[in-house]
């Protein structure tokens, strides 16, 4: 066993844990219930201790550097075994306490593609909980009062909410493998070969991943264009050509081979997902049970299987990463 020596200030890493994702100081105060000058002081420290920095202070909140960003996806992975461990140690009898509504409100290709997916997990866990799930593309703040926690792309400002960073929107060129096999894809211009995937507010996203490839200007065989972002996913799946997935989305096709990622690299990167909250529900045993649950469900693959990016975290190392244009109707 490693002795305390070897081991990093934990309550730096609590604070670095909460700052990272909620992309701000300030918020990471608020969730561990102390001054945000404590937080810059156990980030100072967790920083001096490794001697690298871990964020970059800007004019509002902070963002991760490489290094805050490589040290923060081994830091969620150890918080979400310890999670797991401890709550069959606690066992089962106080989660059936916890009784109540929630109503979640999420991107129609969030629900798909990632909650509904997982959300057999919660019931399971929490069986008295009722959870009602609505899908609509508006921002939340015109939602009014008609939901508890939502999950939008990008941070969402507005009166009574509160947003913390979910997980990474993060994306490559996915499709079918057979589609491969007469027209193997080994490099970006190997893509004019074949039929590119769009959504209706994602058209932009290829022209971006092609200059972060080195191949600007590149012209495929033909375009198709779908209204919604899970009909673009959907389609790659049925073989009707190669759509730029967001990682998350598409990770159970990726788990049982029906996508596959024939490039590595470039990554592009939209704005992360986010947890949206509203703040006269925080208190609430049925939401913050749906919350602690849900940010434990991001950080692990699902059914406990990897994508090829979380397999194997220093392929294409090195490579460029780019942000999309914002995607709201998703």
């Amino acid at each position: 066993m490693a002795g305390d020596q070897e081991l990093p200030p934990l309550n730096a890493i609590r604070a670095f844990e909460a700052a990272a994702r909620r992309g701000s100081f300030v918020g990471a105060a608020k969730d561990l219930h102390v001054t945000h000058w404590a937080i810059g002081k156990q980030i100072r420290l967790l920083e001096d201790w490794l001697g690298v920095p871990l964020f970059e202070r800007r004019t509002r909140g902070v963002a991760l550097t490489d290094q805050g960003a490589d040290l923060l996806t081994d830091v969620s992975s150890a918080l979400s075994r310890l999670t797991s461990a401890t709550g069959r140690l606690r066992g089962p009898q106080s989660a059936r306490r916890v009784s109540g509504v929630v109503r979640v409100n999420v991107l129609p290709s969030i629900a798909l593609r990632w909650l509904l997916p997982r959300l057999s997990k919660f019931q399971e866990s929490f069986s008295n909980v009722e959870v009602k799930v609505s899908t609509t593309s508006r921002k939340l703040r015109y939602v009014g009062t008609a939901f508890d926690i939502g999950i939008r792309s990008g941070v969402e400002h507005g009166p009574g909410i509160q947003c913390e960073t979910l997980m990474p929107d993060r994306r490559l060129p996915v499709c079918a493998p057979r589609i491969l096999r007469d027209r193997p894809v080994e490099t970006a211009h190997d893509l004019r070969r074949h039929t590119l995937l769009h959504s209706t507010t994602t058209r932009s996203a290829w022209v971006q991943w092609f200059s972060a490839a080195g191949v600007p200007g590149l012209v495929p065989v033909r375009h198709l264009e779908l209204d919604h972002t899970y009909l673009q996913l959907q389609a790659a799946v049925d073989g009707l050509g190669i759509a730029l997935g967001s990682l998350p989305l598409i990770e159970a096709d990726i788990a049982a081979g029906r996508l596959v990622c024939p490039l590595a690299a470039p990554e592009l990167r939209d704005d992360d997902y986010q947890l949206v909250i509203r703040d006269d529900r925080l208190r609430d045993p049925a939401i913050k049970a749906f919350r602690s649950w849900i940010l434990a469900a991001a950080r692990e693959p699902l059914a406990g299987l990897e994508t090829p990016a979380r397999r194997n975290p220093s392929a294409g190392s090195g490579r460029k990463r780019t942000r999309s244009a914002p995607e709201r109707s998703r």
